[in-house]
């Protein structure tokens, strides 16, 4: 894989509370979104598991 995964931490998302860790590019280290590692609601656990790209960080917009 080209990416590394950070350390955990609880935030506040617009859906509900997530335990999530950031995901950083491996060859330059740059954040580029964040993975979902546990949703405290049950209704929102489809997410866990499945990695958020910001687009911003990862394509170049003209």
């Amino acid at each position: 894989m080209n990416i590394t995964v950070g350390p955990k931490e609880e935030k506040q998302l617009m859906s509900g509370v997530f335990t999530i860790a950031d995901i950083y590019c491996r060859g330059c280290g740059e954040v580029l979104g964040w993975k979902y590692i546990i949703a405290h609601d049950h209704a929102q656990r489809f997410k866990e598991g499945k990695f958020i790209l910001e687009i911003a960080k990862i394509a170049k917009l003209y």
